[in-house]
């Protein structure tokens, strides 16, 4: 069994949510800590692209749209964030089973999210489609290591690999009826048992949080229009 921080359910201004997660991973290699997974929300709707991708790809109902712009730290297409909730994973790749391949630590990681639905009564499935298609729009499409309900895709994700660690970045479409605080223990307990972790709680410190806020700033593509 690995070992993992667990940070709990945070709500933050959307870029300071991506500094959070940048400077976590950044952090592994020195640090030696075994990983961490946190879940949270923005405190205002807003879009996140991928960290390789250009505000004009967007299409004109989210670039006209007026809302604040993130880039994210992980690559992927553009997300409207709008009561979803969110979630990342920062571990060794050893973590990982022997050999794994970048799609199969996908599939690790949404198959917890996956048997955490499942206990909450709500089947997802995975999605059909095979090979990655260049789209603006992350929920355009279904990859194979994603989760749909009734044929709507419902979780997106995506990953960066770095000095032996992954972050993974992903969220949770707003489709079910089910609180936040009830949501999180089942997706956590399918998240253990998939990844065969031990969480240990452990809150974000003032001082990694306050250094996150000195760096947010550079993840702002554009404020909102109404400020």
């Amino acid at each position: 069994m690995s070992t993992i921080r667990y940070l709990g359910l945070t709500r933050y201004a959307p870029p300071l949510n991506m500094s959070i997660d940048q400077l976590l991973f950044d952090r592994m290699p020195e640090t030696g800590r075994d990983g961490t997974l946190r879940f949270f929300t923005f405190n205002t709707a807003c879009i996140s692209i991928g960290m390789n991708q250009k505000i004009d790809e967007l299409p004109d109902v989210l670039s006209d749209s007026g809302l604040e712009i993130i880039k994210r730290p992980t690559g992927g297409g553009a997300v409207l964030h709008d009561g979803d909730l969110c979630y990342s994973v920062i571990m060794p790749e050893s973590y990982l089973p022997a050999g794994g391949s970048l799609m199969e630590s996908y599939r690790s990681i949404t198959e917890g999210l996956r048997r955490g639905f499942g206990l909450l009564g709500i089947a997802l499935e995975y999605g059909r489609d095979h090979a990655h298609r260049r789209d603006p729009l992350c929920f355009a499409g279904t990859l194979s290591y994603e989760l749909s309900f009734n044929g709507r895709k419902i979780i997106g994700g995506a990953q960066r690999r770095a000095k032996g660690f992954l972050l993974q970045q992903g969220s949770v479409m707003p489709f079910h009826h089910v609180p936040h605080g009830q949501l999180i223990a089942a997706l956590l307990e399918g998240l253990r048992s998939s990844l065969n972790l031990d969480c240990v709680p452990l809150p974000l410190q003032a001082d990694e949080l306050e250094q996150a806020r000195r760096s947010a700033e550079k993840f702002m593509v554009r404020p909102r229009a109404d400020r």
